[in-house]
């Protein structure tokens, strides 16, 4: 009979919904899960027929993939400031230290060189303006040190996220293979999309990516400037090498075809990039010409001076960049070598000492921050890595803000709703009762219709 037909098309519908709620309530915790819905039709009857009953169309994914898109940049922006944080805080803190930090250290030489002036010919006052010159190289050698150490770690860091970019790249083009496959088939692939999706965002916060879907539903997941991670079935290999003048260079291999790539590309990877080659290169330049500066400014005016002994006065300090050591070192100089007069006969002359302590006022070519001062060269250091720091602590809040706003704009489409879900399972479960009612109906009616013969 028709009424059977019908009421059981409409059971088979009621148990699909309610499957498909089952399934929404058992992933309501699963990470990047896209709640599902069974669409269904009416179909046609024929001549008088009201219809011949309904009929699951598909499951659909609610998904906005504008909404998804808009997740993976977010998810971008935020891995990019926070990898930056992570090292430019770290130099902010051994910058602008008093243990550490320069100018507490020129601080403390200084004072030590205004020590010495109630008694130029002390040695006691001598010796301690040697020691707090190793004290002060030792600082300058410190935070050189320390950035080499982040240039190292830079490198390690870029290299294990290279090796997840190229791992994650050939898991989405195996997604895209088996995701294909299945909906040729006319399976569903919905679970293996929201898997896509959520690997996506993981490899959006390493590197910033551009998204496109095509007809049979695999992606091309391509870096900001269009070189290729996954197109199609295939992906792409990321790795150091050297470009035409010999420098490190980043480069992407894609079906047998190496290019060149823009090592500023978005994500944790740009940072560590953009952070190397900016701040801490900008960092590393200066703290270096401050070192040279410092020691060629006092061994010059100590060659100007006589010691305790009448003799021309000799270096104090050492500099060489390349000294594994060290690149500023203070030289074996004795306390009565010291050139602290400005005449060979007179020992307790304090002139040349004098010209000394004015050293710390006089401007002098420094690197990336112009001709100032050595104490004003310390203060603009530490300024210049503190805002450095404070923006990217204002652009980190802002990308975590906007990254919260757009997982809750995803959420409140794509996310699982127990309570519309709990609505859901008594819906469908009444129309399944009703069409089983229905089914009952249509059975005593043919029954009865039996009877009359």
């Amino acid at each position: 009979m028709s009424m059977i037909n019908i009421a059981y098309s409409g059971a088979q519908a009621a148990q699909s919904q309610l499957n498909t709620t089952a399934m929404n309530t058992a992933n309501a915790y699963t990470p990047g899960y896209s709640r599902q819905r069974a669409e269904q039709s009416a179909l046609v009857g024929y001549g008088m027929s009201a219809g011949s009953g309904v009929e699951v169309t598909s499951i659909r994914r609610i998904s906005d993939q504008y909404l998804v898109n808009q997740l993976w940049r977010s998810h971008s922006e935020n891995g990019y400031y926070s990898m930056n944080q992570q090292y430019v805080g770290a130099l902010e803190q051994i910058i602008g230290s008093e243990s550490t930090g320069l100018g507490y250290g020129l601080d403390k030489l200084f004072a030590s060189l205004n020590s010495a002036t109630s008694k130029p010919d002390n040695r006691a006052l001598r010796e301690q303006v040697i020691n707090e010159a190793k004290a002060t190289a030792t600082r300058f050698n410190s935070i050189n040190e320390f950035i080499g150490t982040q240039q190292q770690g830079i490198t390690t860091q870029r290299d294990a996220t290279m090796t997840s970019i190229n791992s994650m790249s050939s898991s989405l083009a195996e997604f895209n293979k088996q995701i294909s496959e299945l909906e040729a088939k006319g399976y569903n692939a919905n679970a293996l999309r929201d898997e896509r999706d959520q690997m996506i965002n993981e490899l959006s916060n390493l590197v910033e990516v551009r998204v496109t879907e095509a007809g049979d539903g695999t992606l091309t997941i391509a870096l900001k400037d269009g070189q290729p991670l996954v197109s199609g079935r295939n992906s792409s290999t990321l790795q150091m090498g050297v470009d035409g003048s010999g420098n490190p260079a980043m480069q992407l291999t894609f079906s047998g075809t190496t290019f060149g790539v823009d090592m500023s590309t978005g994500g944790q990877l740009g940072a560590l990039h953009d952070y190397e080659t900016g701040t801490l290169a900008e960092m590393q330049s200066t703290v270096t010409s401050m070192a040279k500066s410092i020691a060629e400014a006092f061994n010059a005016q100590l060659a100007k001076g006589y010691d305790l002994n009448g003799q021309p006065g000799k270096p104090l300090f050492t500099f060489d960049p390349n000294n594994p050591k060290g690149m500023l070192q203070v030289t074996d100089i004795s306390s009565d070598e010291l050139a602290f007069s400005s005449a060979d006969d007179e020992e307790g002359n304090g002139e040349n000492l004098q010209a000394l302590i004015n050293i710390k006022n006089e401007n002098m070519p420094i690197d990336g921050l112009g001709n100032m001062s050595l104490s004003d060269a310390s203060a603009a250091l530490v300024s210049k890595v503190g805002i450095a720091s404070r923006q990217n602590q204002v652009e980190l809040r802002a990308a975590g803000a906007v990254l919260h706003e757009a997982q809750t704009q995803r959420d409140s489409l794509s996310a699982v709703n127990l309570d519309e879900e709990a609505v859901n399972l008594l819906v469908y479960t009444q129309a399944y009762q009703s069409n089983l009612k229905v089914i009952a109906t249509g059975d005593q009616i043919f029954s009865d219709l039996l009877a009359l013969f």
